[in-house]
């Protein structure tokens, strides 16, 4: 990469960006359309994610994607949201335009993507949700549209219950009861298996061959949970498809081209 006094700039926001797949993803999408942008790693540390926004806009970045812990946090320090992100309660995605900073969720219709691209349909199914952060927000949001019957589940129980506020028809189970439950869809959308939890799953009971579970995480692609489900013979569905098809939204709003999703992709197949 060949970085010119004309390059524009997007970037990834988050606590721990160091090693994340998605500076891999888009800069490989611009390097095949030829494109002079650059996606960097803003890693941003507690106390500051006010002071980061306002950089963006200071630095004419184009935009910048979001990730935890400050999905939520960031909210406060934009100029504008689309109605999707203010439904959900969550950005993942910033978009600089004539001085204001647009946030944006692109997470629900990727991931909605990615079930579509497993032939899985969530209507009328009953669907357990892991977690209660930025990602569960959107996964709920989304499932709930689809006609999924959800129950959400964190180990504070309050940050459950908030969430299930903001989406009707939505039942909280104890953290500690969640492995009694009997869901057709289970998706885990906590940090359990990633990191310093590398080898550890969020789901303490019984998976079979009638289930899906989803994965959001992606480092490592096989999760322990994801090894669970596969020996129960369920459908296993890691994180790198919602990661990219979430991604490709955020190239077409940034840049108003087509995203080369195709080659977004194969950026990921062989790490």
């Amino acid at each position: 990469m060949t970085i010119t006094g004309h390059t524009q700039l997007v970037g990834l926001i988050g606590a721990s960006v160091t090693y994340s797949l998605s500076l891999r993803m888009h800069n490989g999408a611009f390097h095949a359309l030829g494109m002079d942008w650059a996606y960097l790693p803003l890693p941003v540390r507690a106390g500051n994610i006010g002071d980061a926004v306002r950089g963006l806009r200071a630095l004419s970045f184009v935009g910048a994607n979001v990730t935890m812990p400050y999905k939520e946090q960031v909210i406060e320090h934009l100029d504008e949201m689309t109605e999707a992100a203010a439904r959900m309660g969550a950005v993942n995605t910033i978009h600089h335009v004539g001085g204001r900073l647009i946030g944006d969720n692109t997470d629900a219709d990727g991931f909605m993507a990615d079930l579509a691209a497993h032939d899985v349909d969530p209507a009328g199914r009953m669907a357990l949700i892991l977690g209660a952060g930025g990602a569960a927000r959107a996964v709920a949001h989304a499932l709930h549209q689809r006609g999924a019957r959800l129950r959400l589940t964190n180990r504070t129980r309050s940050r459950a219950d908030a969430l299930a506020k903001t989406v009707g028809g939505t039942k909280v189970v104890d953290w500690t009861d969640r492995g009694t439950v009997r869901a057709d869809l289970i998706v885990n959308c906590t940090p359990v298996g990633m990191l310093n939890r590398i080898g550890e799953s969020p789901w303490p009971g019984p998976l079979g061959p009638d289930q899906t579970v989803v994965d959001l995480i992606y480092t490592p692609q096989k999760t322990a949970l994801l090894k669970q489900a596969q020996d129960a013979g369920a459908l296993a569905i890691g994180g790198l498809g919602m990661l990219v098809q979430q991604a490709a939204l955020s190239f077409a709003r940034w840049t108003d081209r087509s995203p080369p999703t195709a080659v977004m992709r194969a950026t990921l197949e062989n790490l």
